[in-house]
């Protein structure tokens, strides 16, 4: 590995960057049809009279197969790449979107979004991939960061661009719309995507720049057999139960609309607006995250301590937040520390994938490490809304699942602090 002082400083093209662009236009297409549930709750909730564990479970059904189908995507993305990996999850996820608008019950809804999960869960570990691939490692976490920027983007248009659909169209029409917008940006990264080595349209001084680093069997795929050893380490159990902490402490923004709706008594459209107002605080966490982690990095920090930094500092931070939510009473002070919450989990979203290079034991498991780090983050997001339903349905109010999210972001604090703390050797 070349040190990263050896490296180019400046590269006359940017190739590079515009691939980080096409990867976050997807990304945002992906999350409009993962996010836009939470609005149309409210609706659906109350024409089908449903009760709150029932509204966990609709929840939770996305989550569930998404946890355990990521062990084996990032396996499939480092084995088979990126490009057709994301072509034949887009389709999938672009149908069982659509199909979630053609539910006449809650079995056939828990049954779409439970398909939706299946088809979404490559996108992640094929996202980090191509950012492995793609940047050196003093631009990694800025990379990361434009796609958690789009992540903040679709988190942010899916409620207020539902609102819009629902209150003009009706909850079913939302989801076949929003769901056939994948089409687009699918078919430019079909025409536009390859890897760097492969790249034609990449000039000579970025190749060097990408390549400087890079081990060069990472085109082998990996074998069975060192995917399964990732097993064998600690690092890899810590990651799995961080993402879990990572995503308990993210659990109640789920339930945000839904929160704001009936606790706070705001309409729907004034919900689906303030939750994407918050997510602008998410994206200025992101940034400011992947700026200051690259920039540790730059000063002279090493790579993983550099990280873990930024992802504790989130978590901690997040979790007053969350706590100080519970005892505010007026909307704007609520609303306040939401932002700061989410600007918090922001602050730690850069640097939690960006940690995946620094401790995988080789270039060619980037992918498959980071699938089962996302595994336990979506096995959280899969357990925090049927507790939270089930709290609400057993007397608990908001201010136990407050509790619950923020015991989840300390746990994280914990885990990347103390327990993660060496790479995987190779």
């Amino acid at each position: 590995m070349h040190d990263l002082s050896t490296l180019p400083i400046a590269v006359k093209t940017k190739r590079r960057w515009a691939i980080g662009s096409l990867l976050g236009l997807v990304i945002v297409v992906n999350y409009l049809d993962r996010g836009n549930l939470s609005i149309a709750l409210p609706v659906i909730k109350h024409d089908w009279s449903l009760g709150n564990l029932q509204v966990g479970i609709i929840l939770s059904a996305f989550q569930w197969t998404y946890a355990f189908a990521n062990v084996p995507a990032g396996w499939a993305v480092d084995r088979f790449g990126p490009r057709r990996v994301i072509i034949v999850a887009g389709l999938a996820w672009t149908l069982s979107a659509a199909a979630t608008g053609l539910a006449t019950g809650l079995a056939g809804l828990v049954a779409a979004r439970a398909f939706l999960g299946l088809a979404e869960s490559p996108m992640f570990p094929a996202g980090i991939k191509v950012v492995d691939s793609w940047f050196p490692h003093r631009e990694k976490a800025v990379a990361v960061a434009s796609f958690e920027v789009a992540v903040q983007i679709g988190m942010a248009g899916a409620p207020i661009l539902g609102a819009l659909l629902i209150a003009s169209f009706g909850w079913r029409l939302m989801f076949v719309a929003i769901g056939a917008l994948s089409l687009i940006p699918l078919l430019i990264w079909y025409i536009a995507y390859r890897q760097p080595e492969n790249d034609h349209a990449l000039q000579a001084d970025e190749r060097v720049l990408i390549m400087s680093g890079r081990k060069q069997n990472e085109a082998v795929p990996p074998s069975l057999a060192e995917w399964r050893g990732l097993f064998t380490h600690v690092q890899t159990w810590a990651m799995i139960a961080g993402g879990l902490s990572f995503a308990g402490m993210q659990s109640f923004y789920a339930w945000l609309p839904i929160y704001l709706h009936q606790t706070r008594h705001f309409s729907l459209v004034k919900a689906g607006g303030s939750v994407s107002l918050l997510s602008v605080a998410g994206i200025v966490g992101v940034v400011t995250g992947a700026l200051l982690s690259d920039l540790a990095i730059r000063r002279g920090w090493q790579v993983l301590a550099a990280r873990r930094l930024l992802v504790v500092a989130g978590s901690l931070l997040g979790a007053a937040a969350i706590a100080a939510t519970a005892f505010l009473q007026g909307s704007n002070a609520m609303l306040c520390a939401i932002a700061i919450g989410s600007f918090a989990s922001g602050l730690a979203a850069a640097s939690w994938w960006a940690l995946v290079p620094a401790v995988a034991p080789n270039d060619r498991l980037v992918a498959s490490l980071g699938s089962l780090q996302n595994g336990g983050a979506f096995l959280g997001a899969a357990v925090g809304p049927l507790l939270i339903g089930w709290l609400l349905d057993h007397g608990y109010d908001f201010h136990a699942v407050l509790a619950a999210s923020a015991g989840f972001a300390l746990l994280g604090a914990v885990i990347y602090g103390i327990v993660l703390r060496k790479p995987i050797r190779e």
